[in-house]
């Protein structure tokens, strides 16, 4: 009975660890722009939505701390998955396609991550018009 106990304890404790939801973002690549909803997001699991809304084949690739991955080049008009774990840090987002020159077109995007249980930057207050 014990072997049991053991076993559903390490279950359990495997799906706690690993029970956070994968974040799942949509990019959408054209010619020659990354678009991601967001600059800044929170740490963890990411499952990128990537979106090839152009009119030729791209594919994008997410180069930071600890993350050296890309999807495979995607039709017109297709979409592929990308996996990933994002730590706090600020990452590349970009198309490799054609010996990078889709890169050095524009088609790059900087993502800042932060630690999951930081606070949401508060937005600035107002600035007042000079005689007002």
């Amino acid at each position: 009975m014990k072997p049991i106990l053991v076993a559903a304890a390490l279950v359990a404790s495997s799906s706690v660890a690993s029970g956070q939801a994968a974040q799942s973002v949509v990019i959408t690549l054209t010619e020659f722009k990354v678009a991601v909803p967001k600059d800044t997001v929170k740490a963890g699991p990411f499952t990128f939505r990537v979106k090839n809304a152009g009119l030729m084949n791209h594919a994008m690739y997410v180069r930071g701390p600890g993350v050296d991955k890309g999807t495979r080049d995607i039709q017109v008009g297709q979409e592929s998955p990308l996996a990933v774990t994002l730590k706090p840090g600020t990452y590349e987002v970009f198309c490799p396609l054609s010996d990078l020159s889709h890169k050095a077109a524009g088609m790059t995007h900087t993502l800042v991550v932060t630690a999951a249980d930081t606070p949401a930057p508060a937005a600035a207050p107002a600035k007042k018009k000079p005689g007002s």
